[in-house]
Order: structure tokens, then sequence, then C-alpha cells
């Protein structure tokens, strides 16, 4: 409990939009992984030496969620300007109960304890500007937002909820490629919540803010990432998806993938 009351007591301190420079790692979905953490984490480098931006999705479907939360926490404690952790959809009741979070912390400790990691869950920043170029959350992007600045008029110390900005950027999804190139926003069937969104107003949100590119999680792929450049194989990717836990819940045989930024370069390491 000293732990994870340490790390809210920070946590709450930030905003929701956050700030972090190069250089930096930006690590997606773990999903209670935790020796694939620590692999991803010895890999990466010293986070005395650079960045940490972690995109959300610590907990649930693997078995050790609170490995993974409490080795996070620690480290944040330990850098807390230099080790950003965002919230994802999973971090959330609705979420932890319907998959495997709650009844792990429950089978391990108590009430008092799950509720305490949920307080937590709802101090977590929603978002955050990389080195004033990039736009990272664990989604994607909404109808109501326009201005970056606007996400820090949410009331992020709630469960998240089942529209708006706050929930979109939680759980939003890109079109798929035929469909993004023209695509503006629609329904997300498949999550019941939110909107798929497609290149025009990705284009016109990294146009009003003067920024390059978008980084998320929130979905598992074959290599570990994808680039969606949408229309122009040679362009810079106007979003990229980021999932770093590896054969994801133990049969998807999927990659996982981290990505550097330093020096202005980026690079995705498997």
């Amino acid at each position: 409990m000293k732990l994870i009351n340490m790390g809210m007591d920070i946590f709450k301190k930030e905003p929701n939009l956050v700030k972090i420079p190069e250089p930096v790692v930006v690590v997606g979905d773990i999903h209670g992984q935790y020796y694939d953490l620590v692999h991803m984490l010895n890999k990466a480098g010293d986070p005395s030496k650079l960045n940490y931006l972690f995109l959300g999705d610590y907990v649930d479907r693997g078995i050790f969620g609170l490995e993974c939360m409490m080795l996070l926490v620690a480290i944040k404690l330990n850098y807390p300007k230099k080790f950003v952790l965002l919230r994802g959809n999973h971090e959330s009741r609705n979420m932890t109960e319907s998959f495997t979070f709650r009844e792990e912390v429950i089978q391990r400790f108590d009430n008092q304890v799950y509720d305490a990691f949920m307080e937590l869950f709802d101090s977590l920043p929603i978002s955050c500007v990389v080195d004033d170029k990039y736009l990272a959350m664990h989604g994607g992007i909404s109808p109501d937002l326009n201005l970056i600045e606007e996400i820090n008029s949410v009331n992020r110390f709630q469960e998240i909820p089942l529209e708006g900005l706050f929930c979109d950027l939680m759980w939003a999804d890109p079109m798929k490629d035929e469909n993004a190139k023209h695509g503006d926003f629609s329904d997300n069937p498949e999550r019941e919540c939110s909107n798929y969104f497609g290149k025009k107003p990705v284009k016109k949100l990294l146009k009003a803010n003067k920024l390059m590119s978008i980084f998320r999680g929130h979905q598992v792929q074959v290599d570990g990432f994808k680039m969606h450049r949408w229309g122009n194989k040679d362009s810079f990717p106007y979003v990229i998806t980021i999932f770093s836990a590896p054969n994801y819940c133990g049969y998807f045989d999927n990659k996982g993938s981290i990505l550097i930024l330093d020096e202005g370069n980026l690079q995705l390491k498997q």
C-alpha cells in the first residue's frame, strides 16, 4: 500500500497532458507479461540516462499485472521526471473486473489493495507530447479534440467514461488502411464505444498543433508495430501503433516492439 500511495502522490501532481523530451523509449501494451517487461527494460537502457514513455495497459490477460505495476511505480519513484506512465483502457474498474487483474489482486491481497490500485489508475495522466513533435495516448484521437491543450480540461480522476474526449483517448482505433485514406470519424462497433478515425482528422489535428505524428498502443500487431501511412508508402506515418507484449495471451505469436526516439531519429526494436 505504501508504494501505491507514494506513486499516487506523484501522478496526482502531473497534468493530463505531460511533456517529455528525447531521447525517449516508447513502450506499448504490457498486459501483465512481467518477464517480457524486464527483458525490454534491460534491452532498452538505463532509465537514469534516457526517458521512458509507457502508453498504458499494464494489467489484465497476463498473470503478473501486480508485478508489472509494482516495478513500474518503483522506477517512477526513482525517476519521476524521466519515466512517464499513461493510462490505458484497462486501467479501469470496468476492465479489471471483466478480465483478470481484480481477481489477481484479491487472491493475493484484498479489496482494500484493489481499491487503492483503482485510485492509482484514476490518477495516471492520459496523454503526452514527445519532444514537441509527437502526440501520444493509449487509444486515439477524438472529434472533440482540436487543440491538444484541451486535453488538460478533462477530469481524469474518475472511471473512464463511455463517450467523449477522455473515452476516445483510451479507446479509439485508426481505420483500416483501405478506408482511412479518405476517412473521417465513424462508429467503432468492435469496441462498443468510441470511434474509428481516418487520415483527414489526423492530418487536421497534426497541422493545427504543429506536430509530426501520433504514437499509440491498444492493438496487437504481428510485428509489434504498424506504420499508418495511408496512401503513400514513402511518407512519414501519420500514426504509429506500438505493441510491446510478445506472443500476446500465449497464442497470438506476435512480436513485441518498442520505439526509440533519439536525435530526431525513430528506431523500432523487436
